[in-house]
């Protein structure tokens, strides 16, 4: 820095030089944002701001490893983000993984997929439970945000302090490494001097304050809406706010019963992989021709080996581990499907907003966008439902997925490059095998649940419904068609700004960079390639 600002120095004329001395002689009296116009952060949605890491996501992965690998030394950080009876669990099995690790060089029988499973599963979960719970929020002084000290916070400062009630009573705590002293320096790195940096704190309270101000403006007493609402089968009008409307809505997606068949695939999934070792071992030593003549004792003895205490105590250990860990894995990404299905609704039923018939159906309130005002308020409740709900956690599950689903591909891919004829003789191959069809089901799933989504969020058929209801309205009162046109005129520019903000669905942030997305496809088409090759004899060229 010193030696750039030197270079700079030797030619730096008057007239650059007085630019920077900046504002700080400037006279300057009190200004305010005006609450009545919109920002292009409202429409696109980033307004709303979420909670944020305090660190990159190195340092949170590296955290994570460190946390799960050393688990009995940061037994009190793991019972502040969770709870005690969860972390005696977890160092249970910690212990019994550290026993299958010691017991693997004793017993024969013992697969390398057995033993490092359950710890790859163990570790990949410990990272990402690091990610989810190292979030911050930008709050004030006694952990409500700033600008709840204003007297006109009113309900909105209320409903920051049931929040706050993404949160105590769920048993988060606030992450602390003051017990973690003795491994600060495994913890601590070279990309983690960015953390807590004035500058992102900065920004984090600007943004809380524009959304608070934003919400304020929104106050009952201020910005309405004349809806119609159904009480009973009865059609009656009511003056409602964004937030009261997004509150009918949240109450309806509430009431809507979410179904277990992910669940219970999860289920049958965590069984299948927990008893696949014992029955791959069954079907290379079992003689078919004479199955019913084995008894239970056979079967077991050729599962698992003669009767030897060692061997009953690994494939007990791995069998447990094996259980506990898939099942948690399984059940994150039954979060992430569920998670999904709710953003989908809050899209269904905002599209019923404008629908006389879908409104009363779906008990939603129904009004037209036939006023300016009308319009300012649907682009909002738009933006804010869009960002309802969990959104970093759940993207930090989706990414763990997809990338989990891109590992096992190139592993079965070069697999089946190296051995082709022997492939199904491996336990690790089916394992493989079976986790890729599971994990590429659930991204199929949230990527249909994603578009079906964003089809409905960026569904212009609204706008261009309400422009001929306009039209409609200009041929029975000519006398206010000046007055409608300009509501015309806006909805075509609400038309186009949508059309300018929405990009197409994205399944996860990864996307976004287009330099990982380049090569993510190029890994996944050349090894598809190169399987392809080998099988069938010809090739597929990557572009």
């Amino acid at each position: 820095m010193w030696l750039w600002l030197q270079i700079r120095a030797y030619d730096q004329q008057v007239w650059e030089k007085s630019l920077e001395k900046g504002l700080e002689n400037k006279p300057k009296k009190t200004g305010y944002i005006k609450p009545d116009l919109i920002d292009v952060d409202l429409v696109r949605g980033s307004t709303f701001s979420k909670a944020k890491p305090q660190s990159p996501w190195t340092a949170l992965a590296r955290k994570g490893l460190v946390r799960v690998l050393l688990f009995p030394f940061f037994f009190n950080w793991w019972i502040q983000v969770t709870s005690r009876s969860i972390s005696i669990c977890i160092l249970l099995l910690y212990l019994m993984q550290v026993a299958a690790v010691l017991l693997y060089l004793e017993v024969p029988k013992a697969s390398a997929s057995e033993t490092f499973g359950p710890m790859c599963l163990m570790l990949l979960l410990g990272t990402v439970h690091c990610q989810i719970v190292s979030t911050e929020s930008s709050q004030g002084p006694m952990g409500y945000p700033a600008a709840c000290s204003s007297p006109e916070g009113g309900e909105v400062c209320a409903a920051a302090r049931e929040v706050t009630k993404h949160r105590i009573g769920v048993g988060s705590h606030p992450a602390s490494d003051t017990d973690d002293n003795m491994w600060e320096e495994l913890l601590q790195g070279p990309d983690s001097a960015s953390t807590g940096s004035s500058d992102t704190e900065g920004d984090e309270g600007l943004n809380a304050e524009s959304q608070l101000t934003w919400l304020q403006a929104c106050h009952p007493s201020k910005d309405r809406v004349s809806a119609i609402i159904w009480e009973q089968g009865e059609c009656k009008k009511a003056d409602l706010s964004v937030l009261e409307m997004s509150g009918i809505i949240l109450s309806r997606v509430k009431m809507v019963e979410q179904g277990l068949g992910y669940l219970v695939l999860g289920g049958f999934m965590t069984a299948t992989l927990a008893l696949l070792p014992f029955a791959f071992r069954l079907a290379q030593r079992l003689d078919v021709s004479s199955l019913g003549s084995y008894s239970l004792p056979q079967l077991l003895e050729i599962a698992v080996g003669a009767n030897d205490a060692q061997a009953y105590a690994f494939f007990f250990i791995t069998t447990v581990q094996r259980v506990c860990f898939t099942g948690l894995f399984f059940f994150m990404m039954c979060v992430a499907e569920r998670t999904y299905k709710q953003r989908l609704l809050f899209a269904k039923y905002f599209s019923h907003l404008t629908s006389a018939r879908k409104a009363k159906k779906s008990e939603v309130p129904h009004f037209r966008l036939k006023k300016v005002q009308n319009i300012k308020m649907w682009l909002s409740l738009r933006s804010f439902l869009r960002r309802r709900g969990p959104q970093r956690s759940v993207d930090v599950i989706v990414s763990t997925i997809f990338l989990s689903a891109l590992s096992v591909s190139v592993i079965v891919s070069a697999q089946l490059l190296h051995s082709p004829k022997t492939f199904l003789e491996s336990l690790t191959n089916w394992e493989c095998m079976m986790w890729g069809s599971s994990l590429l089901l659930f991204l199929l799933r949230l990527a249909t649940l994603g578009s079906e989504t964003n089809s409905k969020y960026s569904n212009s058929s609204v706008l261009l419904t309400e422009q001929i209801n306009l039209y409609l309205k200009m041929e029975k009162k000519p006398n206010k068609k000046e007055q409608l046109n300009i509501v015309n005129n806006v909805l075509k520019l609400a038309t186009k700004l949508m059309k300018e903000l929405d990009t197409p669905f994205r399944l996860l942030s990864l996307t976004v960079n287009p330099l990982i997305y380049t090569m993510t496809k190029v890994v996944i088409l050349s090894a598809v390639s190169a399987v392809v090759s080998k099988l069938l004899g010809f090739n597929i060229r990557v572009s």
